[in-house]
């Protein structure tokens, strides 16, 4: 038996796991960051704003674990973040990146351009797994950290 040639047709996922990969569209979590589009310190005062709104939610409208599938790779507990999870994870992201991409120093002088006030974020990130199950498919799983990033602005 020719091992390489039974499952001609799997090409392995060689990038990065994002929401993309794990929420279809079309989806209100696309809708709300899409309003947001590229994260710009110009518009870091707009993207606090939409994270604080989205984060007082998320904690009403928390996710939930199921018993999961493990036969095509999930964990038997699997967690399903809320959309409001999701948009607050990936707004923190977001924010986070956007302020690690300056110095303290350069960082300052933008908060004080821009009237951005100096304040401490606080976020569950949600990442995002694959598992390819010959035979079956590609399936996607979004895992909730365990411990809340935190941001000082």
């Amino acid at each position: 038996m020719d091992e390489k040639n039974i499952f001609k047709d799997y090409t392995p996922k060689k990038t990065p796991d994002t929401i993309e990969d794990y929420l279809e569209r079309p989806s209100k979590v696309y809708e709300i960051l899409g309003e947001v589009g590229e994260a710009d310190i110009s518009q870091l005062n707009n993207l606090l704003t939409l994270f604080n709104k989205y984060e007082k939610k998320a904690k009403k409208s928390v996710g939930k674990f199921e018993k999961g599938n493990v036969a095509i790779g999930a964990d038997s507990d699997q967690y399903y973040p809320s959309d409001e999870e999701l948009i607050v994870s990936e707004l923190g992201i977001r924010i986070t990146q956007l302020i690690e991409s300056y110095s303290n120093q350069q960082l300052g002088t933008l908060k004080l351009k821009y009237k951005i006030m100096s304040q401490q974020i606080l976020f569950f990130e949600i990442s995002f797994r694959h598992v390819d199950v010959m035979g079956s498919g590609r399936f996607f799983y979004a895992d909730k950290a365990a411990k809340e990033t935190k941001i000082e602005i």
